[in-house]
This record gives structure tokens, sequence and C-alpha cells, in this order.
């Protein structure tokens, strides 16, 4: 065989390999908290910018390169990122669909509002497979090999199947449905998130943004198994639970569905409920995630425990991923003493770290506590 050929062939198998190459394992830089379905209005920006978003999102986007100038545009304007709805569902599979979605890329890949591109939304439920989005992947890693491509999974049969064409893996699922607090089944997400943890590096959970009672049809009168009077949004320590259980988890960001989804019934359930746990969260990232360094993390018994080191401050995060109240002991790594201060929203309860075990005294249902160590004379950080 030609030697040329043979050194051909194996600079084509290279570079498939080195687009199999996830370069974004690492921590996308300030920690993404995504707003999914947001108009391009001056308004909507604003405001999802106050609770603490700095992506944006839109399904309307992806199709009509002058219209979605606005869109970027706008998000240039209130320094937000766009997460670029590339319309996957009209793309994959149409006639030139492949050549529109590049014209499109090649028009917005200099963006200076460009986040990541969001290539296609639940495929399993559209009975794809991963071969059938693997010819656009490769069109975006080589117009934009920098540029992460997320695909968005519900937990469904398949979801695990996409590893190869996504470099960012967003799982959805809402868990809070009529069922009266704490008895939302909150750990299916956990779960969930595990497991795509497990499978793919760069994970953003979508939390729960609205009420399934606003999806009914007006001659519903039951959905998701409860009459459609019953069912509810997520409350505060709910909302805390799902945010802050999945930062404990190792998630690379937060997405939250969604801005248009947000009302009805209640139009002020986003700002008094949703909005100070995004605020929180957008802190927490801020002054710890984004500049901190993991130290150690532990998931056993119904906990989520995390350890950060910024500079000279400690911070513990303990996440009750239950819903029972309950007193909660456990075992520590890196500190065998040290005085607990509340971060944020967290409750000032009886809670001791001694001979390197931390002890909680009557936790509540998915309570989150968030502390800074201080004192921690035999601290080995």
């Amino acid at each position: 065989m030609n030697k040329h050929y043979i050194t051909k062939v194996l600079l084509l198998i290279l570079s498939c390999c080195l687009f199999r190459v996830n370069t974004f394992a690492k921590p996308i830089r300030p920690f993404p908290l995504v707003m999914y379905a947001v108009p391009p209005t001056d308004a909507a920006f604003k405001e999802v910018k106050s609770w603490g978003i700095n992506y944006v999102h839109s399904y309307g986007i992806g199709m009509d390169i002058a219209k979605d100038q606005q869109f970027f545009d706008l998000a240039q304007k209130y320094d937000l990122k766009v997460a670029a709805n590339l319309n996957g569902g009209k793309r994959v599979g149409a006639e030139n669909g492949l050549d529109a979605m590049r014209a499109y890329v090649e028009h917005f890949k200099n963006h200076p509002a460009l986040g990541f591109w969001y290539l296609y939304d639940e495929p399993d439920n559209q009975k794809l497979k991963a071969a059938n989005l693997e010819p656009f992947y490769q069109m975006l890693k080589k117009e934009t090999p920098t540029v992460p491509v997320a695909i968005c999974h519900a937990w469904t049969t398949h979801w695990y199947t996409f590893k190869e064409v996504q470099d960012i893996l967003i799982n959805d699922l809402y868990p809070v449905t009529g069922a009266p607090f704490p008895d939302a089944k909150l750990n299916q997400l956990t779960a969930f998130t595990k497991g795509a943890l497990n499978l793919n590096e760069t994970v953003i959970p979508v939390i729960q943004f609205f009420n399934w009672q606003g999806l009914a049809k007006p001659e519903e009168t039951e959905l998701r198994g409860y009459p459609v009077k019953e069912l509810r949004y997520p409350n505060a320590a709910e909302m805390r639970y799902l945010c802050f259980s999945s930062i404990a988890q190792g998630v690379r960001g937060l997405a939250f569905y969604s801005y248009l989804r947000r009302t009805p019934p209640d139009p002020h359930w986003a700002e008094q409920t949703a909005a100070p746990v995004l605020r929180e969260v957008r802190k927490f990232a801020d002054q710890v995630l984004d500049s901190g360094t993991l130290k150690w993390r532990n998931a056993e018994n119904d906990c989520l425990i995390c350890l950060w080191q910024v500079k000279d401050k400690t911070y513990l995060m303990l996440t009750n991923a239950s819903n029972q109240t309950r007193d909660i002991g456990q075992s520590l790594e890196q500190i065998q003493k040290g005085n607990l201060q509340p971060w944020g929203k967290t409750r000032n309860i009886d809670a001791t770290i001694n001979a390197g075990k931390i002890n909680v005294s009557q936790a509540k249902p998915w309570e989150v506590f968030i502390w800074e160590v201080t004192n921690s004379s035999n601290n080995r950080l």
C-alpha cells in the first residue's frame, strides 16, 4: 500500500480523534446561570440579569440571521451570553439543513455575546441517534473549535447515548407537581444529575421555573397525576435544594425553564420566591465557585457535602437530600475542628465540627446549609 495513502489515513484518524476530545471539561467562567425562553426585549433582559442570570436562550432563534441579530446584540448590551439555539429539530434531516446551519454559525461565531451552541432539544424524544447529529457536531467543531456544543436531554430511554456529539450535557426533569411539601420527588433530579455526571464532565441541569398548572389545556382537569388546581410552583426551600444540591454534586452551571413559562398562574412567584434563590446562587458562584478550589466532596446517607478553599477562607456546604427532618452526623476530611458561620440564607442552628465530624441538629427536609469555617486550628487544607 502507498505510504502516502497510509499517512493520509492516519492523519484523518488523528483529526477525528482530536474532535472527540472534550476540551470543555474545565469549568466555564463565570459560572453559567441560563434562563430558557427569554424574549428579545429590554425589559426581559434587564429583569433576568437582575436575578443573576448571565446566559439567555430562546426557542425562537436559529433560523433567521437578520431577525436573530437583535437577540445577540441585546445580549451584548446587557453583558449577557447567548445559549445559541440552532434549531436542530428543524435542521437535522432537512434538505440543505447542514449548509443552512453552517451559514448561521459563520455569521454569529465571532459575536461577543456567543456563549455556547445549543444543538438539539431532547433528541431521544424524536427517535434520533447520535449518528444523526454527528455531521452537525463535526461542522460546529470545525467552524468554532473553542465554542462548546450542548444538547438537552429528558430522562428518556436512550438519553445517555449522545456523549460523542456534545460537550455540555443539559439534563431536564421537573419534579414539583401536586404533592405537598416536602413530598415532591426532588431526588429524581439528583439521581438524573448523578447519572449525567458519570457520563459527561460538563453538566448543566435544568431547574423547574414554572407550575405544571400553566401547561394544562383548558379542558384538562388532571395533569401529572394530580387535579390541575393542586399543581404548584417549587417553594423557596425546594428551589434552594434543586440549585445548591446540584452544585454540591459538581455541575458546571444551572439552567432554568423558563422565563415565558413562569406564569400563569402566579405573576409574582418568579420575583418573590425564585429570584432571591437565584441571587444567592449567583453570589455563591461569584464568591466561591469562580475563584475557589474544591478540596473534598462526598455523597452518602442522603447527604451531599462539599468543601472549598478560597484564599484563606474555607466554605462548607451540606444538603439534606431527604424529605425527612433529622439529625445529621457525617465524617469530614480535611477539617478536624472549627466554628461554623452561616453564609447567605443558611439557618443559624446547632451545628458543630469536632473530631473530624460535623453534627447538625434537626435539619429540615431538603435543607441546604452553607458555612464559612473559622478558627479551624486542625485544618489540614
